[in-house]
């Protein structure tokens, strides 16, 4: 029943809202971003099919381990989720869909903007090539490493032909199986359309899988999420105030929560979240257990990159120490991309969860 309005509501969006792109026209650059429809020139065609062959490396290297992961290790929540929540994902929806590709709704923030879709009726062939050459650029570290890069985005996701994060997140939907119903601008508050004279703060897209089942939606906002960041902005909070995470998903976070500029942030996680799957990055191990959680491990915590040395847990290396046995994690998850140096954490909250039927269903944004 709960999906049942969840569907409903989300219908109403797509007759009644002012989508910034309607379905067609944004299926149709996303399909074209992804190298899925093909080019008729044919040097973007080879672009196109360069793309290609990445994204199957990519679907048989790491996505295909990281599904058969998820089902063996939370088949239960990956079938009841409502909400994924994913701090400081910037535009990463590609491992949140990896992991958990039926949420009903998915909610990314960053610093990086919106941005918006080329128009691809408009684009001279010259001009196309400069896109996909882009594009390529951009995805170079999510494909390969499997997280993006802060000061590499900032430069790669604005240039002349390329703007923001929403071409990297329908390129990943199309790639993913799903199609694209509308892409909507937002306030921080979730309110749409987002404020003229501005530039939005907040983005919706809603989809679903190709071959049917409800209607899907990602939230990605654009904002500081210090605490100084959100005093300033509050919209985010506002939006998020009456949403419970069924799963909070954090990899690559730069170890933000550890710092005391991002206490409120902090609190939010670890007060909201039923189920935590990080790496090191995310919430301190301390943390976890402190606020009721009950870990397992998986992979091998072999230290941080150089970058973050001073962020080494040495409670966390006792625990893997600890540890009887834990398998080598069969793809590659955050900063440690050499095999056998990730590290995964599972966090459960203990107390008694809520039966599915409970869970909030999603709300609407007239």
């Amino acid at each position: 029943m709960i999906r049942l309005i969840a569907f409903l509501a989300m219908l109403c969006v797509v007759l009644v809202g002012a989508p910034a792109r309607a379905g067609s026209a944004a299926q149709d650059t996303a399909t074209w971003l992804a190298g899925l429809q093909r080019d008729p020139d044919s040097q973007l065609s080879k672009a196109q099919q360069e793309t290609d062959a990445a994204w199957q490396k990519l679907r048989s290297d790491r996505l295909a381990p990281m599904d058969a992961f998820a089902r063996r290790n939370f088949p239960a929540e990956r079938a009841h989720c409502d909400t994924l929540f994913y701090p400081f994902g910037g535009p990463d929806d590609l491992n949140a869909l990896g992991m958990f590709p039926g949420c009903l709704r998915y909610v990314l923030f960053g610093l990086e903007p919106i941005g918006e879709l080329p128009a691809l009726e408009r684009l001279s062939p010259e001009r196309k090539a400069l896109v996909l050459a882009d594009m390529h650029k951009a995805q170079q570290y999510i494909l390969r490493r499997n997280f993006f890069v802060t000061q590499y985005m900032t430069k790669e996701l604005n240039t002349p032909n390329l703007k923001g994060v929403l071409p990297i997140l329908v390129t990943t939907l199309a790639r993913m199986g799903y199609v694209l119903i509308d892409v909507q601008t937002a306030n921080l508050d979730g309110s749409v359309p987002a404020d003229p004279g501005g530039r939005p703060r907040a983005v919706f897209v809603h989809f679903r899988a190709q071959a049917g089942g409800p209607v899907q939606e990602l939230m990605y906002a654009s904002f500081d999420a210090s605490d100084r960041g959100l005093e300033r902005r509050p919209g985010f909070l506002e939006y998020l105030a009456p949403i419970e995470p069924t799963v909070t998903l954090m990899k690559a976070a730069s170890y933000l929560l550890f710092e005391k500029d991002f206490a409120h942030m902090r609190t939010l996680v670890e007060d909201r979240s039923r189920l935590i799957i990080q790496d090191d990055s995310g919430l301190p191990f301390a943390d976890l257990h402190a606020h009721g959680f009950a870990v397992d491990l998986y992979g091998d915590y072999v230290g941080t990159i150089p970058q973050f040395r001073y962020r080494y847990q040495k409670d966390l290396a006792a625990a893997y120490a600890n540890q009887p046995s834990h398998a080598t994690l069969p793809f590659d998850w955050s900063y440690a991309w050499k095999p056998g140096e990730a590290s995964l954490q599972v966090a459960r909250r203990t107390t008694a969860a809520l039966a599915p039927e409970d869970h909030a269903p999603l709300a609407t944004h007239p």
